[in-house]
């Protein structure tokens, strides 16, 4: 079950040129991901953008707005995001967006314990990190690596974890 029907993709970090070329931080694992996706929107309420000539440049993604002629005007989306529909947005199997997983509950696999929901995933390079509050709003930091996960299910919004000793005030 996905919860979010929009996902923010992306982040309008300047212009490029003065043909009116936007330059965006992309929120995907992979730049190229904006290839497949057919609808962009500015706004969940709007309706979608008309974009040609997309491009990867580095890590950035290029692209031209139809309404867009010149840097003037496309200088003012600067700081705007970009948003797709969820359904639209291509994903590798038993993977999950990070939207999705936020505010499952996270229990001990093993000993069905409770240790709270999960507010946010972060990554400082070397794994995936789960920041899990409980129900005192006291937070810890779950780092995720190989054998970490044992289920995620998202039709029951649970994660089911083997926590590394110490992460959890463990008696």
């Amino acid at each position: 079950m996905k919860k979010n029907e929009y996902l923010c993709i992306g982040k309008i970090a300047g212009t490029r040129g003065v043909s009116g070329e936007i330059k965006i931080n992309p929120y995907t694992d992979y730049p190229e991901d904006f290839y497949k996706i057919k609808n962009i929107f500015l706004d969940v309420n709007e309706s979608p953008i008309e974009f040609f000539d997309l491009k990867i440049h580095k890590s950035q993604v290029l692209m031209k707005i139809k309404e867009l002629n010149n840097k003037n005007d496309a200088q003012i989306l600067q700081g705007r995001f970009l948003y797709a529909l969820n359904k639209d947005i291509p994903i590798d199997e038993n993977s999950y967006f990070i939207e999705d997983l936020k505010g499952c509950a996270v229990e001990d696999a093993k000993k069905h314990k409770m240790y709270g929901v999960l507010k946010d995933v972060f990554n400082r390079g070397a794994s995936d990190i789960y920041e899990i509050i409980d129900s005192n709003n006291k937070e810890y930091l779950l780092p995720i690596i190989e054998g970490t996960i044992e289920e995620i299910n998202l039709d029951e919004n649970k994660i089911l974890v083997n926590p590394l000793k110490g992460v959890f005030d463990e008696d």
